[in-house]
C-alpha cells in the first residue's frame, strides 16, 4: 500500500548527546537501539526507517505518544534487549492506530516524559524516538492490521522478588535485579495474570502483587521493611475516561490477564493499560473500614494521634464531606479519645494569603465531632509564624490538640507559649509554659512543623502529650531511580529533629523519672529508622512494636505499607499500655470513605 506520512510539532526537551552520523535503515533496529542498558547508545543519532509495529498510543501533558515494537520474525532472541520503544510525535495527534506497521525516522533521545519536577536528578528517563516532523522525523504507514507481537508474560518465574538494583547500575541483571527487569522490558507489551491491589487507586494509578503471592496485612497489602521493599510490586496506569474516580482498595483483585504495554513516569515503571482491561477482571476484596478495639476505661486516659491531611475552615479546599468524615473518625473509629493529637491544622482561610489564626479550623472539626455524636472538645494550639513551619504556601499547617474537658483538664499555673518561646520542664510546677513548642527557634525545625507540648491533669495525676510533625521525605531518591542505593536525605533533619525532642524528653524524665509523658503523631519515619530509634534511647518506647504485625502500617505510599505515625510512652507508662491503629484511610479510596491519606491511632494508658 502507499505509504501515509505523518506530522507532528512541539518541542521535546531530552537528554541529547551529540553523536555524529546516521544509523542504516538496514542494520539499526529497535533493540539495538535500546540495548541491554538503561542507558542507549544511539542518544543523540537520527536513526533511519525503523520498523515496528504500533501497539499503543497515548496522549500525555498535551503531547501525544506511541509505542511500536518490533515484529517477532525480527526480535533478536536476547531477554536482556527491548525490542520496542517510545516514539514522541509533538502536540498533533498522530495518523497511527495499533496494528500498524510503521517506519519511524527521527532522533534518539532519554528523555523524562512524566513526573515531579526533580524528575531530572531523580527518576529514570525513557528511551524515544523524536519523530516530530519539523525536526526532521517522519513516521509511515507501511501495512495494517498486523498481528500484534506476543506479549512477554509476567510470571512468579521471571518477576525478581527481593531485589531492585544491588550493583549500583554496573551489571545489567534483568534476572535479578527488578529495575533492570523493567528495563529490558521498557515499551514492550506485556501480560500479567491473576493480581491483587496492594493499595488504593489513586491518580489513575493501581498498585498490584501476583495474586499468588503471600501478602501481610489484614486486608491484603505488602509491609515495607527495613530489608524489603517489596520489589515485585506491579504498577498499572489507566488510560480511558474518570480513571481516578475507579474504586480499587487494598485487597481486591484481578482475575484474568490485563495486557498492556511497559512504561515509565512518577519514579515508577508501569503497565500502561485502558482502563477496560482491569475493569474487565475486577473482584472487590473484602476490605471494609474498622473501629477500635479498645475499651473506655474510667481509671484510664485514651490519646488519639491523626493527620488530617490539610484541614482548613476553607470549604474550598477542605470540603464538607471531608470534615464529616474526619468527624465520625474521631467520634466513633477512634472511640472520642480523651486526647487527639492532630497534625496538618490549616490556618481558617486554608492556603489563601492572610493571618496564620487557625481558631475557626479547631472550631469546625469540634463542632463535626459533636454532630457525629462525639464530646464538645476543647483544642490547644499555638499559631506559627507565616511560612516557618513548611507545608503548603500560606497554609502553615500545624500541630496540636483537641480534649474532653469531662475527662481531662488543661493543667493551670503556667501561662501559655507563643510561636518562639521554648517550653521547659520544672520538677514541681511541671512546663514552664502550657501549651509550649519544644526550642522552635532551633535549625532543626527549619521549614517544618515545631513539635507542640501541653500538659494536662487526669484523676489528679499529671499527663505531658507531645504532638509532633517531623519534616517529610521529600528529598529521598526514589526505589525506582536513577540513584542507587536509595538516598535518605530527609533523614539528616529528622534526626536533628530527634536529637531535640530526646533532649526535651531526657530533661524532664531527669528531673522526674517518673513523669508520665505521650508523644504521638507524624514522624514521617519507620519504627526502624535511627532518628525514632534516638527517641527510643532517651527513655520512650514505641507502643508500635506492639500492634500485630499484620496491623502495622498507618500509610500506604506506592503499594508499600508502612508505619508514619507513633505513640511513645516514658517506660513508666509502658507495661499495660495498649494501642490500636484503625485502619479506615490508608487502604481506601475517598469513594470508599477516606477522609485522610494517614490511619489515626489510639493508646489507652494508666497514670502513675
Amino acid at each position: 500500500m502507499k505509504a501515509k506520512w505523518l506530522t507532528a510539532s512541539i518541542l521535546s526537551v531530552g537528554i541529547l548527546t551529540a553523536v555524529s552520523g546516521q544509523a542504516s535503515a538496514d542494520t539499526t533496529e529497535i533493540h539495538d537501539i535500546q540495548g541491554a542498558t538503561h542507558q542507549s547508545s544511539y542518544v543523540g543519532k537520527t536513526v533511519q526507517q525503523v520498523e515496528g509495529v504500533v501497539t499503543f498510543t497515548y496522549k500525555l501533558n498535551g503531547a501525544y505518544y506511541f509505542h511500536m515494537q518490533t515484529p517477532d520474525a525480527k526480535a533478536d532472541k536476547d531477554s536482556r534487549t527491548s525490542e520496542a520503544i517510545t516514539v514522541y510525535t509533538g502536540k498533533y495527534s498522530q495518523d497511527v492506530k495499533v496494528g500498524d506497521l510503521v517506519s519511524v525516522t527521527g532522533k534518539v533521545d532519554e528523555y523524562y516524559i512524566e513526573g515531579y519536577s526533580d524528575k531530572r536528578t531523580m527518576d529514570l528517563p525513557v528511551t524515544q524516538i523524536n519523530a516530530r516532523d519539523d525536526q526532521g522525523g517522519q513516521v509511515a504507514i507501511k501495512a495494517e492490521n498486523v498481528t500484534l507481537p506476543k506479549a512477554v508474560q509476567i510470571t512468579k518465574q521471571n518477576l525478581p522478588k527481593s531485589v531492585i538494583d544491588n550493583d549500583q547500575f554496573t551489571k545489567f541483571d534483568p534476572n535479578e535485579d527488578a529495575i533492570d527487569y523493567w528495563e529490558s522490558l521498557e515499551s514492550m507489551r506485556v501480560a500479567v495474570k491473576d493480581v491483587k491491589a496492594v493499595a488504593p487507586q489513586e491518580y489513575g494509578d493501581v498498585i498490584t502483587v501476583l495474586k499468588s503471592r503471600h501478602t501481610d496485612t489484614k486486608n491484603g497489602g505488602v509491609l515495607f521493611e527495613a530489608n524489603d521493599a517489596n520489589a515485585d510490586r506491579v504498577q498499572f496506569k489507566l488510560f480511558g475516561d474518570n480513571v481516578r474516580d475507579y474504586n480499587v482498595n487494598t485487597g481486591d483483585e484481578f482475575n484474568g490477564t490485563i495486557e498492556g504495554v511497559v512504561g515509565y513516569g512518577y519514579s515508577n515503571y508501569k503497565i500502561f493499560t485502558n482502563i477496560e482491561n482491569m475493569q474487565k477482571t475486577y473482584k472487590q476484596g473484602k476490605a471494609t473500614q474498622e473501629t477500635t478495639k479498645l475499651k473506655a476505661s474510667k481509671k484510664k486516659v485514651t490519646v488519639g494521634s491523626f493527620n488530617l491531611e490539610n484541614f482548613s475552615n476553607n470549604t474550598a479546599e477542605t470540603s464538607n464531606a471531608k470534615a464529616e468524615k474526619l468527624a465520625h473518625s474521631i467520634a466513633n473509629s477512634l472511640g472520642s479519645p480523651d486526647i487527639v493529637g492532630v497534625t496538618e491544622v490549616q490556618d481558617n482561610n486554608g492556603a489563601k494569603a492572610g493571618d496564620s489564626k487557625a481558631n475557626e479550623s479547631y472550631e469546625r472539626l469540634i463542632k463535626a465531632i459533636e454532630e457525629a455524636g462525639g464530646p464538645t472538645y476543647q483544642y490547644v494550639n499555638i499559631d506559627p509564624e507565616n511560612n516557618q513551619d513548611g507545608g503548603a504556601p500560606n497554609a502553615n499547617i500545624r500541630v496540636g490538640f483537641l480534649y474532653n474537658p469531662e475527662r481531662v483538664s488543661l493543667k493551670s499555673g503556667a501561662p501559655a507559649g507563643d510561636a518562639t518561646t521554648a517550653v521547659g520542664y520544672n520538677k514541681k510546677t511541671g512546663l514552664t509554659v502550657n501549651p509550649g513548642r519544644i526550642d522552635p527557634t532551633h535549625e532543626a525545625f527549619e521549614d517544618s512543623r515545631k513539635p507542640l507540648a501541653a500538659e494536662f491533669t487526669a484523676d489528679g495525676k499529671d499527663l505531658i502529650v507531645i504532638a509532633n510533625h517531623w519534616n517529610s521525605k521529600g528529598g529521598d531518591t526514589p526505589l525506582f531511580g536513577q540513584v542507587q542505593p536509595v538516598n535518605l536525605a530527609s533523614e539528616v533533619q529528622r534526626q536533628k529533629i530527634a536529637n531535640v525532642v530526646s533532649g526535651f524528653v531526657s530533661d524532664v524524665l531527669a528531673k522526674n523519672p517518673k513523669a508520665n509523658i505521650v508523644s504521638v503523631g507524624d514522624y514521617n519515619d519507620f519504627q526502624f529508622s535511627k532518628p525514632l530509634q534516638t527517641f527510643e534511647k532517651a527513655g520512650m518506647a514505641n507502643l508500635i512494636h506492639k500492634v500485630p504485625t499484620n496491623e502495622r502500617y498507618t500509610y500506604v505510599y506506592q503499594g508499600n505499607s508502612q508505619v508514619l505515625d507513633h505513640i511513645f510512652v516514658s517506660k513508666s507508662l509502658k507495661n499495660g499500655a495498649k494501642i490500636d491503629i484503625v485502619h479506615v484511610n490508608a487502604d481506601f479510596t475517598e469513594q470508599a470513605g477516606r477522609a485522610s491519606d494517614h490511619d489515626p491511632l489510639v493508646a489507652q494508658v494508666k497514670l502513675k
